[in-house]
């Protein structure tokens, strides 16, 4: 370019892309390179507001990538900090999910719209989302809303309630947080907290904000459950404990009779319909506490149905030759197009040709679940993952894929525990995080939408 002339070097860093429409600005930001950045922004400044494909500009790929020294020269050269991609994201969004303090404040002081959003929320929800506490903390310092909503009407904190992270739960109590802030359903963050047992986030409800969590706790769904007869519903025993003295009506229950009885969560919620209708509604509270039995009987054959897991036998390695395993790699990859070309029953038939040279090989297994999923054979998918997670115990691929076999099951409970797991072992995936809470919620639902059928 030395032997260019100004025009020629400016049309061609501005014009110059690749596939996705990125400039070399793009690509210098996301690595930070400062000297590339400086002699292109001195030569093309208009280069930091190009965007590529998705709408993003070399500011926000500085971001993202956490390269702040790359920021703030973007900045220096007036980069709009507000410009959003498509969906909504800006470098604030990025900058928060890192945990990078200092680019937050950086953004902020340049007029970074604290409020600018997606569909999944602003910079502080991607801060929870990401577990970054000493970020939300700055980000609620800096004056972000503390009870913003995302397009799902979820709160930070009710996000952070649903995620299990009692730290950042933690700064948000103390930054203001509105404990009674209910989404679809009438469930408050509390409610979440409590149903889906995560008793450190509860915990920290006590020791933030008592006298508020004393009012949370006496709130109702729209199913008529306080917080406690969902946590007692769901068998989180530690947590009926902490909300037993604070809960109207239970202060002084016998917690094993709370937690044996199974129709508990729904009394709160009959008792008001009872004050509210005529004495005639006494006889269908009783048709649907019979339902709530009935429901649990359904949820105790469902699981006679299933293997046990302590009985499953994790099959003994074999020798073979090398022509042995190039034959099972191949029943392997003709399984892998079948099961692409949604011919479930030829994927079962190819991957079990395959386990019998390799019967160790935890991806088979794994795979062979899928295609029984793709096949409808919800039981059968999931004796085949979990022989694949006792020889892979921690695969997070074969928890998440046990969590979807007991979802079809309608064993939502046990299924979101199993996506909880796999979320542990693969924290940043947020595929597993999204299919997480979709597990929780979906449990919800089909939990409420059966009681309500016995009301209408």
């Amino acid at each position: 370019m030395q032997v260019m002339g100004a025009t020629d070097i400016k049309e061609t860093l501005m014009d110059f892309k690749d596939a996705h429409k990125r400039t070399a600005l793009h690509f210098a930001a996301a690595k930070g390179r400062r000297k590339v950045i400086s002699y292109i922004l001195e030569h093309a400044p208009e280069c930091a507001q190009c965007v590529d494909e998705e709408g993003a500009t070399p500011l926000l790929y500085a971001a993202k990538k956490n390269e702040f020294s790359a920021v703030k020269l973007l900045l220096a050269f007036s980069a709009d900090p507000n410009t959003a991609m498509k969906n909504g994201t800006t470098a604030l969004h990025e900058a928060a999910a890192n945990g990078s303090i200092r680019t937050v404040k950086l953004l902020v002081e340049q007029k970074a719209d604290l409020e600018a959003t997606t569909k999944n929320g602003t910079a502080l929800h991607f801060a929870v989302s990401e577990d970054r506490e000493k970020t939300v903390a700055e980000l609620l310092r800096l004056g972000a809303k503390v009870n913003v909503m995302n397009t799902g009407g979820v709160t930070p904190l009710m996000l952070a309630c649903l995620m299990n992270k009692p730290v950042v739960v933690k700064e948000l109590l103390e930054g203001g947080a509105t404990l009674s802030l209910a989404m679809e359903g009438g469930l408050t963050a509390l409610h979440m907290a409590a149903e889906t047992g995560f008793t450190e986030v509860v915990q920290e409800y006590f020791n933030c904000r008592l006298e508020d969590t004393k009012e949370v706790a006496n709130l109702v769904s729209d199913a008529g459950a306080t917080p406690l007869q969902l946590a007692a519903g769901m068998g989180h025993h530690e947590i009926v404990a902490l909300l037993r003295p604070i809960t109207k009506g239970f202060e002084d229950a016998d917690l094993d009779k709370v937690m044996a009885e199974e129709k508990v969560k729904l009394d709160a919620y009959y008792e008001q319909a009872t004050k509210n209708k005529p004495p005639a509604a006494s006889a269908e509270a009783n048709e649907s506490i019979t339902l709530v039995e009935k429901m649990e009987a359904e949820n105790q054959r469902k699981f006679a149905e299933i293997e046990k897991e302590q009985d499953i036998v994790v099959p003994e390695a074999v020798e073979m030759s090398e022509e042995k395993k190039a034959e099972g790699a191949k029943l392997k990859d003709e399984g892998n197009k079948a099961y692409l070309a949604k011919d479930y029953g030829l994927a079962v038939d190819l991957y079990s040709q395959a386990i019998a040279i390799t019967p160790t090989d935890a991806v088979l297994y794994s795979n062979r679940c899928a295609a029984h999923l793709g096949a409808g054979d919800a039981k059968l998918a999931l004796h085949d993952v979990r022989v694949s997670k006792k020889l892979c115990p921690e695969w997070p691929k074969a928890l998440f894929r046990e969590g979807q076999c007991l979802e079809v099951l309608e064993l939502f409970e046990e299924a979101a525990c199993a996506m909880w797991a796999a979320m542990q072992l693969a924290p940043d995936d947020k595929l597993l995080k999204r299919r997480f809470q979709e597990c929780v919620k979906r449990g919800r639902s089909d939990h409420q939408a059966k009681l309500q059928s016995a009301d209408a």
